[in-house]
């Protein structure tokens, strides 16, 4: 089918009708061009004459089409090995010594590569934690609200107490000079979470498991607030017997043990 698009421009060279043939296989289009024009307030008479001119934009468009990029297979094996090389090269030093350089090179792809997908260092380690750590934050789908919290709190405590502690410690201290990796951070990492257990205990809520002037958003931010805390200033030891006694603590200031229904 002809997808024609007809275009008049009137000016003092004169009257122009294009009309581009978008569908066609052809690699010309035909330009209608006038030798007469009257200048006064009316057309009194034109002429055309219909010359065939080279497409360009058709070669172009199908030189597109026909171009390739890098199989899938390779892709996600390049994607793997860079993966592997952020999480290998920050058990050896810290997010703010780690440079793009240093993981094209152990990931044995070009600097373009990582930029292309990664346009800065942040987003590089933001994706590695999303990639690797998150899976196992991932809770089961039929919890109570206080199961559903202990359970959260058991994974980040135990996530924290292995390498990816220093990362996260080490995102927050590079977003405190800037602005924008923390606010990443916050985006990508804190905010989709923050937003499950909430949305989890207001389900909880709704259920009867809380009481009604029980406020998620709250109770998650004194939670995970305290997680944080003992974390990023190891003010004592972040154990899983801390997160119960803390899960325990909230919970019981609304009246509800852990593990039991209203």
């Amino acid at each position: 089918m002809v997808d024609q698009d007809q275009r008049r421009v009137l000016g003092r060279q004169g009257f122009v009708r294009v009309v581009s043939i978008a569908q066609s296989h052809s690699p010309y289009i035909l330009l209608y061009v006038p030798f007469y024009y009257n200048e006064k307030t009316e057309v009194k008479s034109i002429a055309f004459t219909e010359r065939c001119v080279k497409n360009g934009l058709m070669k172009n468009s199908s030189h597109r089409r026909a171009r390739k990029g890098r199989p899938p297979s390779q892709m996600a094996a390049s994607h793997a090995a860079i993966m592997d090389a952020v999480y290998a090269l920050l058990q050896e030093k810290s997010v703010r010594d780690l440079t793009m350089e240093a993981v094209a090179e152990r990931a044995k792809v070009g600097k373009p590569t990582l930029y292309k997908w990664w346009p800065t260092k942040a987003t590089l380690v933001l994706a590695m934690l999303c990639e690797r750590m998150a899976p196992n934050l991932e809770r089961p789908t039929v919890l109570t609200a206080a199961e559903s919290l202990r359970f959260r709190v058991r994974r980040l405590i135990d996530a924290f107490n292995g390498p990816f502690g220093r990362i996260v410690a080490g995102l927050i201290a590079e977003g405190q000079s800037e602005p924008l990796v923390l606010q990443e951070f916050f985006d990508r990492w804190v905010s989709p979470r923050r937003n499950a257990t909430i949305a989890d205990l207001q389900r909880g809520k709704n259920a009867g498991e809380l009481p009604s002037e029980a406020a998620p958003e709250l109770l998650n931010d004194a939670i995970f607030g305290a997680i944080y805390y003992r974390m990023l200033l190891r003010s004592a030891p972040l154990t899983r017997r801390f997160g119960e006694e803390l899960v325990k603590q909230v919970l019981s200031r609304h009246g509800l043990e852990p593990g039991r229904g209203r």
